[in-house]
């Protein structure tokens, strides 16, 4: 093929990768309801195992409409990169003899199951263990009892020191149910124990009340953000999608004999530095979600470096 030859095959395939990563975008944005609440099953899940309201906030009146939008190139993004993968590898293979094809076939249909992988193990291990992380961080600071001395007595005055006092019989016994009890009327008051919340009924239905576990009121409510919570988790899913392509670099290395895995094995420590500086820029600044990051990296490297020996070993005999 001519330069112009391959100009115009790249210009196809870019173009027929970019279709279908539209067409995933738009399948992202007819079923974003469905799609957004996979996404947020782990914080709630991770929520209500700490007694926390199952919910996220909308700070602004554009937040959840920007969310969707962002949710779906996300989505859409990490839905069709196997079929991304599969256009650069097919642009790749057009300049190949019919084994290296073959090889290369491998390593596509290898890259896309990886890249899954990679998003699975984002969404079923790290996000629980780092969301749990998050929130029990963020529930160790308390208000506690906070009461004005001296000079704030001065500035606040009389009023800050005013404190209701209850005793034990002015106190309202409120029954606690599992679910809304059979035979309620206007007025009754309980505790829905599964939803932690308390509950009034209405002649018109209900009023409700989330409650939360503790000594006292937390300083921090882990209540997050609609737009913060989409962009921390699909921003995850391409760091952890990507990083799971470990062994098809490191095959691919081997096999084109760019770097040997002679090479790669003594360079270990350069490679263990690249990969924590890598977890570093693409996870939150938390010691837990880096670690969850490149231990997995390293592991993937490791087991890419024996099979790119056995694909060595394969070149230089045939």
């Amino acid at each position: 093929m001519s330069f112009g030859d391959h100009l115009e095959d790249l210009r196809s395939t870019v173009i027929r990768a970019l279709v279908g990563v539209v067409i995933a975008t738009v399948g992202a944005l007819a079923c974003g309801n469905g799609v957004l609440e996979i996404v947020f099953r782990p914080l709630w899940l991770v929520q209500r195992a700490n007694g926390l309201q199952p919910n996220l906030q909308s700070l602004a009146p554009s937040d959840a409409f920007t969310a969707y939008l962002k949710m779906a190139v996300m989505v859409g993004l990490i839905v069709s990169m196997p079929w991304v993968l599969y256009q650069a590898w097919s642009f790749v293979a057009a300049g190949l003899y019919s084994h290296e094809k073959r090889f290369a076939k491998t390593l596509t249909f290898a890259s896309s199951g990886l890249f899954v992988a990679g998003v699975f193990f984002l969404y079923f291990i790290v996000l629980p263990i780092v969301l749990q992380f998050f929130i029990t961080f963020n529930r160790a600071f308390e208000a506690g009892a906070i009461a004005p001395a001296g000079l704030e007595r001065l500035i606040l005055g009389a009023e800050a020191e005013r404190i209701t006092e209850y005793s034990e019989e002015a106190l309202a016994q409120i029954p606690v149910f599992s679910g809304d009890p059979k035979a309620s009327k206007p007025g009754d008051a309980w505790i829905d124990s599964t939803t932690s919340r308390l509950i009034i009924k209405r002649s018109e239905g209900y009023w409700s009340v989330p409650l939360e576990p503790g000594s006292v009121a937390p300083a921090v409510d882990s209540q997050f953000a609609v737009p913060a919570y989409i962009s921390f988790v699909l921003m995850l899913s391409l760091a952890f999608g990507i990083a799971f392509e470990t062994p098809i670099v490191v095959c691919f290395l081997a096999w084109s004999g760019i770097v040997t895995t002679a090479v790669m094995a003594k360079s270990r420590r350069h490679v263990i530095l690249a990969m924590v500086v890598f977890s570093a820029v693409l996870t939150p600044p938390d010691v837990i979600s880096q670690v969850l990051l490149a231990l997995p990296m390293y592991c993937l490297f490791e087991g890419g470096l024996r099979i790119a020996r056995v694909v060595e070993r394969r070149k230089a005999a045939g």
